[in-house]
């Protein structure tokens, strides 16, 4: 048995920051803290393969063979539920840690549906994007169900991932065309 999920300079880095949330709230100086804008930039590397630069970081997409792509990264849709995957698992390994539960280990999975032909120009194509989401939790663990379950509900409700994916959304587009804005 893992005595551990998470090191304690992340356990503790973790509970300091929602202290200072609890201590700041939703006043100026919390928002000064806590609110972050994030900012990707995608680029062409060769025909569909592209590169998006994103803090320190470069993530890569491509499409499939099959569909003109080179296969050398996983497409948009893959990345996108990877990073649901990538949420829960996280947002899992912390809130087991700040409950202080025996748990081995965790793994999830999570699985979607999407219809490619969202993108025909017809009345009856589907909307784009994923439906029927599910997630399996794999956990190995002598804890009991109810505690566990007790911890899920509270990571699905707080893994800002998946919120992304329930909450309405709003989308502001602006065009440059050769240097200058175009409305």
């Amino acid at each position: 048995m893992t005595e551990k999920l998470l090191s304690d300079k992340i356990i503790t880095a973790y509970l300091t920051r929602l202290e200072n949330m609890n201590k700041y709230k939703f006043t100026e100086e919390g928002d000064e803290l806590f609110i972050k804008k994030l900012i990707a930039e995608t680029e062409q590397v060769n025909d569909l393969h592209v590169r998006t630069k994103i803090d320190d970081f470069i993530i890569e997409s491509d499409e499939p063979e099959v569909l003109g792509g080179t296969n050398l990264a996983p497409n948009p849709m893959q990345s996108l539920l990877a990073s649901l995957s990538n949420c829960l698992e996280i947002t899992a390994l912390l809130y087991f840690s700040f409950a202080k539960m025996k748990i081995n280990t965790i793994k999830v999975r999570v699985e979607a549906t999407f219809d490619q032909r969202a993108v025909l120009a017809v009345r009856k194509a589907p909307l784009p994007g994923f439906y029927n989401y599910g997630v399996t939790w794999n956990i190995d663990s002598e804890e009991k169900f109810r505690k566990i379950k007790q911890v899920l509900k509270k990571v699905e409700s707080l893994c800002p991932v998946r919120g992304s994916f329930e909450n309405p959304k709003t989308f502001k587009e602006k065009v440059i065309l050769n240097g200058e804005e175009v409305k």
